[in-house]
């Protein structure tokens, strides 16, 4: 066992039992006074419910959905308000104010069928969606897509729009906006010849998108689930949407303060159109509010969980979660993975990664299962790519047992022959390298990567950056060399953007024509056939793994944690394309339980 691995996080546990409960933000006031929260029975639950009445006076089953109360939960700050001139991603207020036309299907989570568990989102599954502001699609040639706009939605009641119908126009209008605006994210992640070629009302609830036959079915999902219908009405009258207060959706929450740096603060949209899908005799959303808090500090936010100020936190280390399973048994929670992986530039001559010989040395350098144990202390898997071994996944993993040698050998700790590889590619002294990372912690971790490597003569510089400089600097791939990075893989498969040289996400500048293959097929089959979809996706596993364009290293067990008085709550993480924030639109909070726990 390696003398310099240790437990790297025994110093920060020493000092997260030294964090004052009372650390965590001022809560905001909330409008209405403290009440019993209302509650909706249905005719089923009605004697279970009056069991439980009696056994405890005021509280109701889990299952039985409550009005009213606020959900507290901390997530990253919004970077802007307006997509038009910051990354969509980034414009974080929007999962909880603004809609799109389709959306990820409730039902078909752990909420309901449990066909999926909305830890990844839909992963390219047109079966996995439902429709949101549009009642429903069709695709009439290969060309054209026609979204049927739901009647009776209306934007928030504020102005300009003053709780005007949305209609197809506004959907037309969002979608040209977002593909003809320099600074979109759309217009700079999809050439001229890949975008929409237009969009318009064919009538007040008919909205035709004409595409390029081989983007079509991308487009569907892109337009239909990856793309916020915004307010005309705001732009025309101020300009852009880039002022929080001009903020305008259909959605179930309005927006109603924000404090840099603090929090957002939503509250319950009194004329949202949706009923709940699984209780369709009650309208959404159960809460009265939603607060979003701002904390960067780790040992703050564990806290603010442990003493009830957040119903809600994710992820949370192993060992974390551990600790708070003790402190607090109550907390309910769920398993899932991360991963980091570092990636080398192969687009430069001089380096030594464009050699396969080179990348699969690298990988056979690095003891894994010494990592599983000793570093993760046993929560943790050594086969941790493309997929996890998760019931979201299953379309598409490969079980080790089924992979060929060639696939398996990069995950094998196997230093003498890494040392030949090198010699072979004409590097048998080794080498010197440099990988830039964003946080302590990141570079913590790659100095056990860098001990590793040291044993086949590679000396791998780590260079850390201020986390801003380096998110920036990742966005843009202006790395020399290497950059430590998560698994893609397991966010948006079908889009390969770890494998496409197109791609800001492919931090290693790798091309082939095989990946390019599969990615027009998939493309061709993705929002019309998901068993073609998950067919390629499943072959290209072995082809991957043999190429070793990143050093995967093992997949962590993360954690999400909640109370038991937030409820409809299942562990859903993203639900649909990409909606980190999507459960609040289901979930209730029972204000008498958490008041019997003494929260």
């Amino acid at each position: 066992m390696r003398k310099k691995i240790v437990w790297m996080l025994v110093s920060f546990l020493m000092v997260l039992s030294l964090v004052i409960a009372s650390c965590a933000p001022e809560e905001v006031e909330e409008k209405k006074a403290e009440e019993k929260a209302a509650v909706v029975v249905k005719t089923e639950e009605k004697a279970v419910a009056e069991k439980v009445a009696e056994e405890k006076p005021g509280l109701l089953p889990p299952e039985v959905p409550k009005y009213g109360g606020t959900l507290t939960i901390q997530h990253n700050e919004p970077m802007g308000f307006d997509p038009a001139y910051t990354l969509l991603m980034e414009c974080r207020s929007y999962w909880l104010t603004v809609e799109e036309l389709m959306r990820g299907d409730w039902t078909k989570g752990p909420a309901g069928s449990g066909e999926t568990g909305w830890v990844s989102g839909f992963l390219g599954l047109i079966n996995l969606e439902t429709g949101s502001l549009a009642e429903s699609w069709e695709l009439p040639d290969n060309e054209t897509i026609i979204f049927h706009i739901r009647k009776g939605v209306h934007w928030h009641n504020k102005p300009p729009a003053n709780g005007r119908e949305f209609v197809a126009s506004d959907a037309a209008w969002s979608i040209m906006r977002s593909f003809t605006t320099p600074t979109s994210y759309h217009f700079g992640a999809y050439s001229a010849e890949k975008r929409p070629k237009s969009a318009r009302a064919l009538d007040k609830y008919t909205l035709e998108v004409k595409v390029p036959a081989e983007m079509q079915g991308l487009m569907l999902l892109v337009c239909g689930d990856f793309l916020w219908m915004n307010c005309p009405d705001v732009v025309q009258q101020y300009g852009d949407m880039k002022d929080w207060r001009n903020s305008i959706g259909t959605g179930p929450f309005i927006l109603k303060d924000y404090v840099p740096g603090s929090l957002t603060y939503y509250e319950r949209n009194p004329n949202y159109w949706m009923k709940d899908p699984l209780h369709p005799e009650n309208q959404l959303p159960y809460l009265d509010s939603v607060k979003i808090l701002y904390i960067t500090d780790l040992s703050t936010q564990l806290a603010a969980l442990r003493t009830g100020k957040l119903d809600r936190f994710s992820p949370i280390s192993w060992d974390n979660a551990e600790l708070l399973q003790k402190q607090c048994p109550e907390l309910k929670y769920r398993v899932s993975y991360g991963m980091s992986s570092v990636a080398f530039r192969m687009d430069k001559p001089e380096l030594p990664f464009k050699d396969l010989r080179v990348r699969r040395a690298l990988s056979m350098a690095i003891n894994r299962e010494e990592m599983v144990k000793e570093y993760y202390g046993g929560h943790a898997i050594v086969y941790s790519y493309p997929y996890y071994p998760l019931p979201d996944f299953s379309a598409y993993y490969v079980p080790w047992d089924e992979l060929p040698e060639s696939a398996k050998e990069p995950f094998t700790y196997n230093p003498e022959k890494a040392r030949q590889l090198l010699k072979e590619a004409g590097y048998p002294e080794g080498f010197k390298t440099k990988v830039v990372c964003g946080s302590a912690t990141e570079a913590d971790f790659l100095s056990v990567i860098k001990e590793y490597l040291a044993d086949i003569k590679v000396d791998m510089e780590i260079q850390q950056l201020e986390s801003s400089i380096f998110r920036s600097l990742s966005r843009a791939r202006k790395h020399e060399e290497g950059i430590i990075r998560g698994n893609l893989m397991t966010f948006l498969p079908f889009r390969l953007l770890e494998w496409r040289i197109e791609s800001f996400d492919n931090h290693s500048f790798f091309e082939s024509e095989r990946i390019r293959r599969a990615y027009d097929a998939i493309n061709a089959a993705v929002g019309k056939n998901d068993a073609e979809v998950s067919r390629q996706l499943r072959d290209l596993v072995p082809y991957m793994l043999e190429q070793c364009i990143q050093i995967w290293c093992p997949a962590y067990e993360q954690y999400t944690m909640w109370w038991p008085w937030m409820q409809n709550y299942h562990g859903e993480i993203t639900v649909g394309y990409d909606n980190e924030i999507d459960y609040p639109t289901y979930v209730w909070v029972d204000k008498a339980l958490k008041k019997s726990m003494g929260y």
